[in-house]
């Protein structure tokens, strides 16, 4: 008896606490603000479709990452694209910035297809990375209504 008026408490203690701290979290949304699709292309030097072939260079104290990315289609920047960047024939690219937290959404596993948003890895930072490309923003998943909208910011019209 003494037992289960022992959990009941320790459940309720357990809700009284969740209910207090969870007011103190920002909601979703305002913790990782996104901008707009027209900012996101325009900062951006390189846009392409492609898919996550291989993980590596995983740093376990900053959680960060790089990927070996398959191209199926540039839709801005592929002339800023030479070949010191280009893997395995060409068809290839060596992308890092994933687990930045100034980036939302950042997070892939192999076999993901999406639409990347990315800069050259500027040589004064790191000269060992100057052929590898970085995240800019946020991924985006492959959605006709996707690609549509960023080849209308790419070519300059409004959606």
């Amino acid at each position: 008896m003494a037992s289960q008026r022992t959990l009941r408490t320790g459940r309720a203690a357990l809700l009284l606490a969740g209910l207090l701290v969870v007011p103190l979290l920002p909601p979703c949304a305002a913790s990782c603000p996104e901008k707009d699709l027209e900012d996101r292309e325009e900062e951006a030097n390189v846009v392409l479709t492609g898919t996550v072939d291989e993980i590596f260079n995983v740093d376990p104290v900053h959680n960060t990452y790089y990927c070996k990315v398959r191209v199926w289609r540039y839709l801005k920047g592929k002339s800023s694209i030479n070949r010191e960047i280009l893997l395995d024939g060409g068809n290839k690219v060596t992308i890092g910035g994933f687990g930045n937290p100034r980036i939302c959404d950042n997070q892939v596993a192999t076999g993901d297809t999406r639409i990347f948003f990315l800069n050259l890895d500027p040589e004064a930072v790191r000269p060992e990375h100057k052929n590898e490309l970085m995240l800019n923003s946020s991924l985006m998943r492959i959605t006709l209504r996707n690609l549509e909208e960023v080849e209308h910011c790419v070519e300059g019209k409004k959606p």
